[in-house]
């Protein structure tokens, strides 16, 4: 997983969070089962989920077949149609 920060600035800003118990002692554990404080696993996981959120707007994933059509397309392109031929008039 990719540090929350790779900068050493200074952490200035606060998030405020309010959770039921319940959910708090679910945390807890999972953060005590990753080896890591309470924080730091919230932070690094809301990272990790934000980046991949983000990355799904940016990257576009295509089978190796579509990949390889796309390519061939590049290097061989179909003829104009006529109505591409007549819009280009």
């Amino acid at each position: 997983m990719n540090a929350p920060s790779a900068n050493p600035s200074r952490k200035d800003e606060r998030v405020n969070l309010r959770i039921d118990a319940k959910t708090k002692a679910l945390l807890q554990q999972a953060a005590e089962i990753n080896g890591s404080r309470l924080t730091e696993f919230l932070l690094t996981t809301a990272v990790t989920r934000a980046q991949r959120l983000l990355s799904r707007t940016t990257v576009t994933r295509v089978s190796n077949d579509e990949f390889y059509r796309v390519l061939d397309a590049i290097d061989n392109p179909p003829a104009p149609t006529d109505y591409l031929v007549d819009a280009l008039r």
